[in-house]
């Protein structure tokens, strides 16, 4: 997906206060799902990303739904992804394909493109102030300058980009927000901005890793290393996630667990 044309609606500051009342509510890192998603909301909810399957030439989603109720395994609020899908003693770090059902796991770190529309859609009606909000970028994604992404031009050669509406920079010239064991770039901007790549190509789409409106009303957190995003915010706003038809959520609670193993219902795959 190119972006022709697109105004940069996020802009970097160094003036971390914004983000203060994140770093002094989260839990010890990799705890909980309060490590993820600051602590204080009413309700929360689980937002699961989709693996994919090749239709043709394109890509359609697949729901952890589908794929529980194809593996025989508990769709739950706390299931994790390799147990609905990894055979019992298989590691799962091999990422394996179910063909006819999946072609790639959920993409981690990051949300899709459809989905984060989704949220700004439900999220826009749950805010005081949705042309102020914030946004924090993982110091760690890749980008020209480190020498990590690397950018094919028409010929095949590596080709930096002609224009901003190919990649934004880096913001290394920018503070980054310290919470624990992860850096991050704060952004200002409206809503909007979080349907925008926080920098490196932009066709490739890459959410922020933690957005919330100035008003404090909600928050969205996707941990780089996970493939789900949490929602916390009034019993109404997660209501709203829960219900629409374009997300794929459950209820979930702040100790709920995060790592591979965490699945209380169903069969735990090796590491």
């Amino acid at each position: 997906m190119f972006l022709y044309g697109v105004v940069v609606t996020l802009e970097y500051v160094d003036d971390l206060t914004p983000a203060k009342w994140i770093a002094e509510r989260l839990h010890p890192f990799a705890q909980d799902a309060g490590s993820i998603i600051p602590p204080g909301f009413d309700a929360y909810a689980r937002v699961f990303h989709p693996a994919m399957r090749r239709v043709d030439q394109t890509e359609v989603p697949v729901t952890w739904r589908e794929i529980a109720d194809s593996n025989l395994r508990v769709h739950h609020p706390q299931m994790q992804f390799g147990a609905l899908v990894a055979t019992v003693g298989m590691p799962t770090l091999e990422r394996r394909a179910q063909p006819g059902l999946f072609d790639s796991w959920p993409r981690t770190g990051t949300l899709r493109l459809d989905d984060a529309r989704a949220l700004v859609h439900v999220l826009a009606r749950h805010t005081t102030t949705p042309e102020r909000c914030w946004f924090a970028a993982w110091e760690g994604f890749g980008s020209l300058k480190d020498g990590s992404m690397v950018i094919v031009g028409v010929s095949g050669a590596a080709a930096e980009p002609a224009s901003p509406e190919f990649y934004r920079e880096k913001p290394t010239e920018h503070r980054t927000l310290k919470l624990p064991n992860r850096g991050y770039y704060l952004a200002t901007g409206r809503l909007e901005a979080a349907l925008e790549t926080v920098y490196g190509v932009r066709w490739d789409y890459q959410s922020a890793s933690l957005w919330w409106p100035d008003d404090q009303a909600w928050c969205v957190a996707t941990e780089i290393d996970f493939d789900w995003t949490y929602v916390g915010g009034s019993k109404e706003c997660v209501a709203a996630v829960l219900s629409s038809p374009a997300l794929e959520a459950l209820p979930a609670q702040l100790n709920d667990g995060v790592t591979y193993d965490s699945d209380p219902l169903n069969p735990r795959p090796l590491g």
